[in-house]
């Protein structure tokens, strides 16, 4: 349990509290009165009693402990047989104190050997606040059932952690309470507790001082004593533990974690010697394989091939697919090169444990000891609830290393945009330099402050609806085309199966008719395969007209997808002329544009062709920036949405489907600051504020206009949109001339958008395009003075 949201202002429990052994006597009393008799403890305690009535003080005094030590002894036999008295690790205690006054030979070990450490888990800097807490958390427990019935299950609070010093093993127990000893008693008037009262505090457990004000407990006296067993449970705790650290980045990569790992495995199995290796491992055709290079085995990588584990316990592993144990490796005979070198490594006794992930091997666990027979297979046994999560482990630390080389790749091959390359020499030179000279390096952060963005995007309408509605025309032939098949067999052959079959392809087309659903394509392609075309070398048997409305369902389904992909494939067709159009026409123009002012441009693929261009002086090696260029700039843009719209129209009617386009464009006048992200290879905005202009970017193209249920994109159009009103005067400009320039036809909305999700206050311009021939893009955009 936590304790940073603990609240509790005291140090002691508030209630009374004495020593006494009159709630056990009185409940062998009560025992003896029902049952007659009791058993040979229980009459020997009660005639101990008789003999010594100081026992049966309401209040003994604690001080009297060791007089009356033996005569203690026989009471506690009825918590701790002889066994439990030799074997557990026992003591008694006076009610919610630390007073104790009856131990097991084992607790005075544990307490009393000084290369163990014993501590609370969790709690090392607050064992005192805890404790009182917990004492508190007890005494309630039983207030609240003894008084107000209501049971208040805590299961257990204390847990100890004990560490070996010598050879750092760790074992855990949990505190278990013996309660049925204690007598509450209260002075004067019992508090009463409303049902919201008792459901606020259960509500709050960590409020104390919530519940020591809604129900004082100082007039309550707790009589007894209590007993503490130490439960073992470090198998549990140590595999919980494992799990965790398994689950994390990096659990198996960097050393610390790994010591970490296999000091954990020894503590689970009680083997201080026990050593841990994970090596990523596979079989293909027979052959051994290291497939990611992961390798953290007993012997390093490079000192043998893959081949030269071939004829071992590991290859054995491979192929069996189960442990393979061998007690003593210097007894093996005829023991290969690898089984050689792990004897020269002090390995006697080794395990290599087979690691699946969804049925395909992708590793081995080996476990280690310098001594013959200290690992067997009940140890294998106890580690096979951790064995998938070690395999989780190794394929994402495999997948982890095969991205960072990819990542290598990536960094070492891809083109960086020209307009930055300067900056990121600059850096890898200075890495370069440091670590020539030995200083702790890495890349510096590399980051263009103070530039101005542009962003724009041109988008097919309604391409979701349209793909769905290919999927579902797909799908209604695929399905028509099988019924054909199912009817014309029945023609031949009536059958109530065949019947069943018709009745559930038509169920499945009205679905689809209907609408497409999450998982009704799946659902239909899996009947298909499944219940139908395995029956299809039984159909052809029933003639050739059978024949032949198989052959042409064969016919009319793709060969390497094995589906009808048709309106499928028609939309995807048309959806990359679209892009490959607007992409190739929007690269050409950017690379002119280039020429004006060095400049930072992206552009990406989705459902249409997105694209980002930076502009500032931070960006321009060695260059003044005046604000001319942004303004240059952000005409050329305009000029060439219009242009990118008259070229998607002219395609439409060259498309597998007709699809319309829309053009939008964001307008931010604010400079920002961009930073190169190494882990995704991009920039991206840098800052809290800046994030802002992200979150617009993202949410725009659903934008509505105000008062209406229209989206501001429509085709044909190009919508401009604003967050400031200088911004829009300076593209009205922009705009009267172009018009007369013939981009646009005359006339201009003007509109304000409903707000959307942590974006408020938009305005926004919409101009329809006019039709008309190319023109040279650059030299209009450098021929129209703007003034500053």
């Amino acid at each position: 349990m936590k304790l940073d949201r603990l609240k509790l202002s005291i140090e002691e429990v508030p209630f009374k509290k004495s020593l006494s052994f009159v709630p056990l006597i009185n409940k062998l009393k009560e025992q003896k009165k029902i049952n007659g008799s009791l058993d040979i403890q229980g009459e020997s305690i009660l005639k101990l009693v008789e003999e010594k009535p100081e026992l049966a003080s309401a209040d003994f005094d604690v001080n009297d402990v060791n007089r009356f030590k033996d005569e203690i002894h026989i009471l506690m036999g009825y918590f701790f047989t002889p066994v439990q008295y030799r074997e557990e690790i026992g003591v008694a205690a006076t009610p919610f104190d630390d007073q104790n006054f009856y131990f097991t030979p084992k607790y005075l070990e544990l307490y009393g050997n000084e290369n163990l450490v014993v501590e609370m888990v969790e709690q090392k800097e607050q064992d005192k606040c805890f404790k009182t807490f917990s004492m508190l958390f007890y005494a309630y427990s039983m207030i609240l059932k003894r008084y107000y019935n209501f049971e208040l299950g805590i299961g257990y609070l204390f847990m100890y952690k004990v560490t070996d010093k010598l050879n750092e093993l760790v074992k855990y127990y949990k505190l278990e309470v013996e309660k049925s000893c204690i007598d509450i008693t209260y002075t004067g008037n019992l508090p009463e507790l409303s049902e919201d009262q008792l459901h606020k505090m259960i509500n709050n457990p960590l409020d104390m001082d919530f519940w020591l004000e809604t129900l004082p407990i100082d007039k309550f006296k707790f009589s007894g004593f209590l007993s503490f067993r130490y439960v073992d449970v470090s198998q549990i705790e140590v595999i919980s533990s494992l799990k965790s650290q398994l689950l994390e980045k990096s659990s198996i990569i960097k050393r610390n974690n790994f010591n970490q790992l296999e000091q954990n495995i020894r503590s689970l199995l009680e083997l201080p010697n026990l050593k841990l290796g994970i090596i990523a491992f596979g079989m293909n055709e027979g052959n051994v394989e290291n497939p990611s290079d992961f390798w953290h085995g007993f012997l390093s990588a490079d000192r043998f091939s893959c081949e030269d584990y071939r004829g071992t316990i590991y290859e054995e592993v491979g192929i069996q697919g189960m442990p393979v144990l061998i007690n003593d490796l210097s007894k093996r005979e005829n023991p290969n090169q690898v089984e050689k070198a792990l004897l020269d490594e002090g390995i006697r006794n080794i395990a290599v444990v087979p690691l699946y992930n969804e049925d395909e091997l992708v590793g081995v666990m080996e476990l280690g000891s310098n001594k013959a027979y200290d690992i067997t297979f009940s140890n294998l046994r106890v580690i096979k609830d951790i064995i998938p999560v070690f395999s989780i482990a190794i394929q994402r630390t495999s997948e982890e290393l095969q991205n960072k080389i990819e990542a290598i790749i990536k960094e070492e091959c891809t083109a960086i945009h020209p307009s930055v390359e300067w900056r990121f020499a600059r850096a890898a030179s200075n890495l370069l330099l440091k670590k020539e000279s030995g200083e702790p390096s890495q890349m510096e952060e590399i980051v263009f402050p103070h530039v101005y963005p542009l962003y724009g995007a041109i988008d097919v309408r309604h391409s979701s609806v349209i793909r769905n509605q290919t999927i579902q025309d797909d799908l209604l032939e695929q399905l028509d085309l099988v019924r054909n098949v199912v009817l014309s067999v029945n023609e031949v052959k009536e059958m109530p199966i065949y019947d069943q079959l018709i009745y559930k392809i038509d169920y499945f087309k009205d679905g689809i008719k209907k609408g497409l659903s999450s998982g009704d394509e799946m659902n239909v392609l899996n009947f298909i395969r499944h219940d139908i075309e395995p029956l299809f070398p039984h159909f052809e048997e029933n003639g050739q007209m059978v024949k032949i409305a198989i052959q042409n369902y064969k016919n009319n389904i793709d060969p390497d997808l094995n589906i009808v992909y048709k309106r499928r494939k028609d939309f995807e067709d048309s959806l990359g002329i679209i892009n490959d159009c607007v992409t190739t026409y929007l690269e050409k123009e950017e690379e002119k544009a280039q020429t004006m002012f060095p400049h930072y441009f992206e552009k990406y693929r989705t459902d249409g062709v997105e694209h980002n261009i930076y502009i500032g002086e931070s960006i321009a090696n060695n260059l003044n920036f005046d604000r001319i260029y942004l303004k240059n700039l952000r005409l050329w843009q305009l000029i060439v949405s219009a242009e990118l719209a008259r070229k998607a129209e002219n395609l439409k009617k060259s498309l597998p489907i007709p699809m319309d386009t829309t053009g939008l464009i964001l307008v931010h006048s604010q400079p920002l600051a961009i930073r190169f992200r190494q882990d995704e290879k991009k920039f991206d905005v840098d800052g809290a504020y800046n994030i802002r202009y992200e979150i617009v970017k993202k949410r725009i193209d659903k934008a509505k206009i105000k008062g209406t249920n229209e989206r501001l994109t429509q085709p044909g159009m190009l919508a401009i949109i604003f967050s400031q009103e200088k911004e829009i005067a300076e593209y009205q400009r922009y705009l009267e001339y172009l018009i007369s320039a013939g981009y646009f036809e005359d006339q201009i909305e003007y509109h304000t958008l409903e707000d959307l999700q942590g974006v408020y206050g938009l305005r926004a311009i919409r101009v329809k395009v006019k039709d008309g021939k190319e023109k040279d893009v650059l030299k209009l955009a450098e021929d129209l003075k703007i003034e500053n």
